[in-house]
């Protein structure tokens, strides 16, 4: 008889056992193998990308800096400011007026606006309120953002992009 409540004991234990396995083991599952929830669609939001680039053109009396910030909305342009500066090298700048053949390019064309303040000169174009397609001089700045940003590098700019949204 000894024998048999040992073993009623044992099985007993047993059952304690397996029924706590029971109660503890699925709340411990749902906190270690969580569920994912279905993701909702999220609108998916434009890509605007920013373009800015630099370059210093040194001539004997003076340089040229030479900054450009163009937007890109979904890879295409949206609208860019060309700003120009001409600093002495070494004192006065010449008296002779220096021509910015950009510029003077720029000056030609409808619906830009132009800003001079001294020696720096300010050009805003915004692609996305007016078409400049059959516009020549812009031929150059109407590309998607990667082949404009070869465009610039080739021309010894120093560019980088961000991403702003």
């Amino acid at each position: 008889m000894k024998d048999d409540a040992g073993s009623i004991k044992i099985l007993c234990y047993l059952g304690i056992f397996i029924l706590l396995l029971f109660i503890i083991l699925p709340p411990l599952f749902r906190v270690i193998f969580k569920e994912e929830e279905p993701s909702s669609p999220q609108p998916s939001l434009p890509t605007i990308m920013n373009l800015s680039c630099n370059k210093t053109e040194d001539f004997v009396d003076y340089k040229i800096l030479t900054n450009i910030d163009a937007n890109y909305y979904e890879e295409k342009i949206h609208d860019a400011t060309f700003r120009y500066e001409v600093q002495s090298v070494e004192g006065a700048l010449p008296e002779d007026t220096i021509l910015l053949e950009e510029y003077e390019q720029f000056k030609l064309i409808n619906n830009v606006d132009f800003e001079e303040n001294g020696n720096v000169y300010i050009i805003k174009i915004d692609y996305s309120k007016n078409d400049f397609s059959n516009v020549s001089s812009l031929s150059n700045h109407q590309k998607v953002i990667a082949e404009q940003l070869d465009y610039y590098t080739n021309n010894a700019f120093q560019c980088t992009t961000t991403r702003v949204q």
